[in-house]
């Protein structure tokens, strides 16, 4: 039986996972087009000058936070459907988002850094 009482996340999880993957794809694809125009020189000071403008180090971070938020919900969408105990569910599911968490505020002081 159904419990009409209790919200239904799978539409909102799916949507979430589709915005994400767009947002990748229109990230990759800029990123390959200013590749093609304007590669970087070889070594750490071409790839750190390539990174210096905000406006390219915020789009890499918004990449980089939607690849996490994406990978969160793949991974919470699997403990649900094959870890059945909740308890184990809900330790693996805190180990992953604080992992993820972590991901999240490495890549934002990594590209903060560079400036």
């Amino acid at each position: 039986m159904v419990d009409r009482k209790k919200p239904a996340h799978g539409f909102s999880d799916w949507a979430w996972q589709r915005a994400t993957a767009i947002t990748m794809v229109i990230y990759s694809l800029l990123l390959a087009v200013r590749f093609v125009v304007d590669a970087p020189s070889a070594g750490f000071e071409g790839w750190h000058a390539w990174f210096t403008p905000l406006s390219f180090r915020a789009m890499t971070l918004l990449f980089l936070w939607a690849l996490i938020y994406h990978a969160w919900l793949g991974v919470k969408e699997i403990l649900m459907d094959y870890v059945h105990n909740i308890d184990i569910r809900a330790k693996l599911q805190s180990v992953f988002g604080l992992v993820l968490i972590g991901d999240a505020v490495w890549a934002a002081y990594i590209l903060w850094s560079l400036a």
